[in-house]
């Protein structure tokens, strides 16, 4: 009897450690990513966090067409990725401005 109570007991904590394991990604929609992309365009994140800018823009194309062959989740992942990026962009053009 102490033997399957341990058996349980390591059962529990490797199936523990798996879920922990487990990559969260943003649930991040088109329409999110596209707006922060035009809010980066906006202020003028294509000439000042040219980087970024164009980094979020091939995210968010990329994800267009994984969403278009049907690939849901890594089309969710691009979104994400394009999200963040264009968000970066869209706070060094701020920082940018404000230097000047």
């Amino acid at each position: 009897m102490p033997r399957i109570y341990a058996l349980v007991v390591i059962a529990c904590l490797l199936f523990a450690t798996a879920c922990a394991s487990v990559q969260v990604t943003q649930n991040i929609s088109e329409s999110e990513a596209r707006e922060a992309l035009q809010a980066a365009t906006l202020a003028g994140a294509k000439i000042k966090s040219p980087y970024e800018y164009y980094s979020a823009k091939l995210y968010f194309e990329r994800a267009l067409v994984e969403q278009d062959n049907g690939y849901l989740q890594t089309a969710r992942r691009y979104f994400a990725k394009a999200h963040e990026q264009a968000m970066i962009a869209y706070n060094n053009a701020k920082k940018f401005r404000k230097a000047q």
